[in-house]
């Protein structure tokens, strides 16, 4: 798929360096992102964006190929601002885990304020393999960095994995279905919706026991 906002791919008319395309664009991606929330990703047709968008049929095509090329876009962006998030924090010092949780509320914290995007992305990734495919090379990096953390951990001592990034995966595929069971479907059959600092700490927990293969330390309550 061709990605627009890189700049390496434009319109040959160059209509996309135009404040209009520019606006254009993006006025389309907001509408794409409102009716695959309000509708659903399946039941959203390209026409239904455009006069969503207050545009032409037409142009949409100047942008994108097909509504994938959209969601795309739209799951690049969810994980440009997990991405921009985690820059912000100090990874290098403090306790392990609350760096482990810090790493979890970014998370939570995104799927929340992305949760169309999300239910979308998974809509899509069982209706198209190519869009599948896609997803899975945008989240790649999360993996290997969770990997790489293992990894770290084990030379240091810690706790020795035989396969960080099996171990990455199982990790990496609980936090994202986790918090689409939670900020999509509603949560579990008869249990009350979970507070933000409960599903942080049970992602937590989990992360944090499994990649150091001990129970976290004792939390100093605040004052």
């Amino acid at each position: 798929m061709t990605d627009h906002s890189s700049g390496e791919a434009l319109p040959a008319d160059g209509t996309l360096r135009t404040a209009r395309g520019i606006r254009s664009r993006a006025a389309l991606i907001a509408a794409a992102r409102r009716l695959f929330e309000s509708k659903g990703y399946a039941n959203t047709k390209i026409a239904d964006i455009t006069q969503e968008a207050d545009r032409a049929l037409g142009t949409f095509y100047t942008y994108f190929s097909n509504k994938e090329e959209v969601l795309e876009q739209l799951a690049k962006d969810f994980k440009a601002e997990i991405d921009a998030r985690v820059t912000e924090l100090d990874l290098s010092s403090g306790d392990p885990y609350e760096v482990v949780r810090e790493l979890c509320a970014v998370y939570w914290d995104s799927c929340r304020n992305h949760s169309a995007e999300l239910a979308s992305i998974f809509q899509a990734s069982m209706l198209d393999e190519r869009f599948a495919e896609r997803w899975r090379d945008i989240r790649a990096d999360a993996r290997r960095n969770i990997a790489t953390g293992i990894r770290a951990v084990g030379k240091a001592g810690r706790a020795e994995n035989p396969n960080p990034d099996a171990t990455a995966s199982a990790l990496g595929s609980m936090m994202d279905y986790f918090c689409y069971v939670w900020l999509v479907e509603g949560g579990e059959a008869e249990q009350p919706p979970l507070p933000d600092e409960v599903a942080i700490d049970a992602m937590a927990l989990v992360m944090y026991r499994t990649v150091f293969a001990a129970p976290e330390p004792a939390r100093r309550e605040p004052f």
